[in-house]
């Protein structure tokens, strides 16, 4: 039986298995570095977000608070006079529907 002999230094399978390491870690790092700052900007734009629905709420009852001393603040636009005479309903149209020409249902 033949036999095959491998002679292997210990300084460079120390130095194969550090550049494995770091073959694997900086990778893995870049993807977390890149999820991180996703995330950060995410953050910030729901801080966004939620700063313009405060800012809006503020206003609401800044205007709320202001309104509060009047007592109607509604304006009517049209005024009912009693001599217009009242409206009458249209008359129904049931018969149109049922018999159409282009016999759909």
């Amino acid at each position: 039986m033949p036999t095959i002999e491998i002679t292997l230094n210990v300084l460079v399978l120390g130095a194969l298995l550090i550049l494995s390491g770091i073959a694997g870690y900086l990778p893995r790092s870049y993807q977390l570095m890149r999820k991180d700052r996703q995330i950060a900007k995410l953050e910030g734009e729901m801080v966004q977000a939620h700063a313009e629905l405060l800012d809006t709420q503020r206003e609401f009852c800044d205007l709320e608070a202001k309104m509060k001393d009047i007592t109607n603040p509604v304006i009517t636009m049209n005024s009912k006079n009693t001599e217009d005479p009242p409206q009458t309903p249209l008359p129904e149209r049931d018969g149109v529907r049922h018999h159409r020409a282009t016999g759909s249902s």
